[in-house]
């Protein structure tokens, strides 16, 4: 058989042996190559739109409006600091605070106001002129005061009216309860008017309160 082929047949024959070898190893490491590329892909189903929504919803759960405080005074059952959600309006407020008084004037106050953080809602009595520090244009809401470093007694809640000198607990809800009974103080002595509270005891503070 040697004898049908050249020494050049046989080189030739060599060289494409050769040649299809190399040509194989290199079909075969693009073959693999892609595979390991393939495997290294994101799947689409990383993006499909419920992820995204998903995502949009996450988004949204940060730039969550926060809660409001308002300040709760004047004719409701329980005057003082609530915290309600974003979008209540001063309906809520009052409900919050125990609802209007019996002496309280609606008429006067815009009960479908949005609130506002850090707002006074006011609810005033019958017959009562609304506090210097309210801006009663609106519905009742404004900046508290009554003067600097002064309690009003006719706006004052609970809380506040503790922290006058001799005033604890039980005197306090007796002011509260002539205020709403009797309508608004209109000097500060009139409140010698309110059971448990005398000279002495008035003596205490009357620097620290103002009638408004």
């Amino acid at each position: 058989m040697d004898d049908l082929w050249t020494p050049r047949e046989k080189k030739l024959a060599v060289l494409a042996v050769l040649l299809a070898v190399a040509l194989a190893g290199v079909v075969a490491a693009d073959w693999l190559g892609g595979e390991e590329e393939e495997q290294d892909r994101v799947p689409l189903a990383a993006y499909t739109p419920d992820r995204a929504a998903r995502s949009a919803e996450a988004s949204a759960e940060t730039e969550k409006e926060e809660d409001v405080v308002v300040d709760v005074k004047g004719a409701v059952d329980r005057p003082g600091v609530y915290q309600l959600p974003p979008g209540s309006r001063v309906r809520d407020a009052l409900d919050k605070a125990g609802g209007a008084g019996k002496q309280a004037d609606l008429d006067r106050v815009n009960l479908a106001q949005p609130l506002a953080d850090g707002m006074v809602v006011y609810i005033p009595r019958r017959g009562e002129k609304m506090p210097d520090f309210l801006d009663t244009g609106a519905s009742g809401s404004g900046q508290a005061g009554a003067g600097p470093g002064k309690i009003n007694i006719n706006t004052a809640s609970a809380a506040e009216l503790e922290t006058l000198d001799g005033i604890g607990p039980s005197k306090a809800e007796a002011i509260l309860r002539y205020r709403e009974e009797h309508g608004p103080f209109t000097d500060v002595r009139d409140l010698l008017k309110v059971p448990g509270i005398g000279e002495k005891t008035l003596e205490k503070f009357a620097d620290q309160i103002a009638v408004h």
